[in-house]
């Protein structure tokens, strides 16, 4: 297999993430669980295009480069502010900052997915906010169930599913992707 990056295969890549992270926020409309945990699931969805280019983007950059371009799609859309495109671009110039020392997409990726925690952050930050635009877009059941995921505990099981799916998805994505 061609191990060249080129500007397009680089593009069609970084396309793919997008969709794949962002496509994976979809779950949330079937249930508040998965509101809480498409993070993760973008997570996982997103690995394989991460391996493909983690395997093709010697340099700086790629953790960097694919959270600033996620980032600013869902700016661009409406769906984050500032401070939560600040949160996403920082995981992935961390991942970026790490795979400098550290080769292995098992302890990068990780890093980068974690910015994925910022599409939701405001569940845990900007509490009563946050429900109101769900009562909104979803109805007073579905905030109040969500309501009831609003603990420290629930956003630390959110965080530690997006990197159990991150390495599990870099694990499935290896074998994969060749």
């Amino acid at each position: 297999m061609d191990k060249r990056l080129t500007f397009w295969s680089a593009a069609l890549f970084v396309a793919l993430y997008f969709v794949a992270v962002f496509a994976a926020e979809f779950i949330g409309f079937i249930h508040p669980l998965g509101w809480v945990m498409a993070p993760a699931v973008g997570a996982l969805a997103g690995a394989f295009a991460y391996v493909w280019l983690w395997r093709r983007w010697q340099g700086f950059g790629l953790g960097t480069v694919l959270a600033a371009v996620f980032g600013l799609l869902m700016l661009a859309m409406g769906e984050v502010d500032l401070a939560r495109l600040c949160i996403t671009v920082g995981c992935g110039l961390l991942s970026d900052l790490v795979r400098l020392r550290a080769k292995s997409c098992y302890i990068t990726y990780p890093l980068l997915a974690l910015g994925n925690i910022a599409e939701i952050i405001y569940m845990w930050t900007r509490k009563e906010w946050y429900l109101q635009g769900a009562v909104e877009e979803m109805g007073q059941a579905y905030a109040d169930t969500l309501a009831k995921m609003q603990t420290p505990l629930w956003c630390g099981i959110a965080v530690g599913a997006i990197l159990v799916a991150a390495v599990l998805g870099v694990y499935i994505a290896k074998r994969v992707v060749k």
